[in-house]
């Protein structure tokens, strides 16, 4: 895996998966990102306690040292689909919290 590629969210739990949107206001961070950010930030953030941060560096450990993929090009067509169904998701659920945000706000102006 390249460090640039996004952190596997779908390999962690909903909790930390939830933790980890809300500190990067619902992006998907890459792997990089989450190396970089230190224990102490981590143990600080809503959500995540010792298990949760144990959880985080396994997941950016084994993605770190797992082989690198250079490109799409030689990914199989089920890696392609499974990426593909993963950006949709990601995708659906910054959609989701855009629209709730615009709720909010006209409630909170009117």
């Amino acid at each position: 895996m390249n460090l640039d590629d996004p952190f596997p969210l779908e390999a962690v739990s909903s909790r930390v998966r939830a933790a980890v949107l809300c500190e990067f206001e619902g992006r998907c961070p890459s792997i990089r990102e989450m190396t970089h950010i230190p224990d102490k930030h981590w143990l600080a953030t809503p959500g995540i306690g010792r298990t949760a941060l144990g959880e985080i560096r396994s997941v950016a450990d084994d993605q770190r040292s797992s082989p690198s993929v250079s490109s799409s090009a030689q990914m199989t067509d089920a890696e392609l689909l499974e990426c593909l169904e993963f950006l949709q998701k990601e995708l659906q659920g910054i959609y989701t919290m855009i629209k709730d945000r615009m709720v909010e706000a006209t409630r909170f102006d009117a």
